[in-house]
């Protein structure tokens, strides 16, 4: 993997090009010495987006409304709380 400042790699992006090409390598760009872009081949570049993600990102949204679910859930809180506080400890 290979390292540049973004200066650099302006001045030489066809070459940088040419080895992602034929040599399949790895470009880090670089801005103020923190990393900021990568460079990688196109094939590699699909693959990336064309995996399944998993996670978050891959569940659909949920077609029903939840409101009402989570307002019962909440209230079920509350009703806990209340016993829970008038309850008196036993010794």
């Amino acid at each position: 993997m290979i390292s540049m400042p973004l200066t650099q790699a302006k001045a030489r992006i066809s070459g940088l090009v040419e080895r992602l090409i034929n040599l399949k390598e790895h470009i880090v760009i670089t801005k103020h010495g923190k990393p900021v872009a990568a460079l990688i081949p196109f094939e590699e570049w699909e693959k990336i987006v064309s995996a399944d993600v998993g996670g978050l990102a891959s569940v659909a949204p949920l077609a029903e409304d939840l409101d009402a679910e989570i307002d019962s859930l909440v209230g079920a809180v509350y009703e806990a709380r209340k016993r829970s506080r008038s309850r008196k400890p036993s010794l």
